[in-house]
């Protein structure tokens, strides 16, 4: 899986690994940790994205996109 964000206010995309994601989380953990934020460890995805961005960016986990040969299937995880 791969997480991608979505940038309003610029338009812009990235795209995560689910290691890069946790990464960044982490990173924007000690950001607000580092700007006088106490329980940053105590957020969410969602809320750490909104502490950081507010409604300017969005988030959504999508599946890894598999091809094989001429085929193209998604990497879906179980329901």
């Amino acid at each position: 899986m791969m997480i991608v964000t979505f940038d309003i206010g610029d338009g812009s995309f990235d795209f995560y690994s689910e290691i890069e994601w946790e990464s960044q989380l982490a990173d924007w953990r000690q950001e607000l940790a580092d700007d006088g934020y106490e329980g940053s460890e105590f957020l969410d995805e969602d809320e750490l994205v909104e502490m950081m961005y507010g409604e300017e960016m969005f988030f959504e986990t999508v599946p890894n996109i598999i091809v094989t040969g001429n085929k193209i299937s998604l990497d879906r995880i179980p329901n």
